[in-house]
């Protein structure tokens, strides 16, 4: 399948519409290309010469009339653009592609880019969705935000204290002590502390 585009660039007047009974002059870099003209052809081989100035209609470079394609050899050239009326509408001294200035590279974004990606994480990529990626990573179910309940003792991988159950009365009262340590004799509402030890 092709797209169609259009294949020629479309030259302006100052207004901003297209540029009709126009000159267009290409020249050798950073000098008036009115004086010192290139050589300019029709054809990519550079076999069919073209004449200076070059003439628009509708906004398309034109030769008798016919739209054409413009080539030359050198890569760095002037250009300057005149309405019908000799009007200048633009003067480019420099339009080598080298000139053009873009933003500097980063070097955290460049040493990104250059990272190599394991199949893990490009399979990771692939996943249809959440469901999917928790089952990939094993991450469990975080706790409800609100709502849900917790039964039994919950006890910490290592020192330091821990919670234990509520009274469903008080749900929420935490009894501490160390860990693996039962409920201490207490009555609803009170809170026991232990030192761990």
């Amino acid at each position: 399948m092709t797209k169609l585009a259009n294949p020629r660039p479309l030259w302006l007047n100052l207004r901003g519409t297209l540029l009709d009974a126009g000159y267009i002059y290409i020249g050798v870099a950073n000098a008036d290309p009115e004086d010192q003209p290139l050589q300019l052809y029709r054809d990519p081989a550079m076999t069919v010469p073209l004449s200076q100035p070059l003439r628009t209609l509708g906004g398309v470079i034109v030769d008798g009339g016919t739209p054409v394609y413009v080539f030359f050899a050198e890569q760095d050239y002037s250009l300057r653009v005149r309405d019908a009326d000799g009007n200048l509408i633009s003067y480019d001294p420099s339009l080598f592609l080298a000139n053009v200035q873009y933003q500097p590279l980063d070097s955290d974004l460049t040493a990104i880019a250059a990272l190599s990606t394991t199949e893990y994480g490009r399979n990771l990529l692939t996943l249809a969705n959440q469901a999917a990626l928790k089952a990939a990573t094993g991450i469990p179910d975080p706790l409800p935000a609100a709502g849900g309940t917790i039964s039994g003792n919950i006890t910490r991988s290592g020192a330091g204290g821990h919670a234990y159950a509520a009274s469903a009365s008080y749900p929420a009262i935490r009894v501490f002590g160390p860990e693996n340590t039962t409920d201490p004799t207490s009555q609803p509402g009170d809170l026991w502390l232990k030192a761990n030890g």
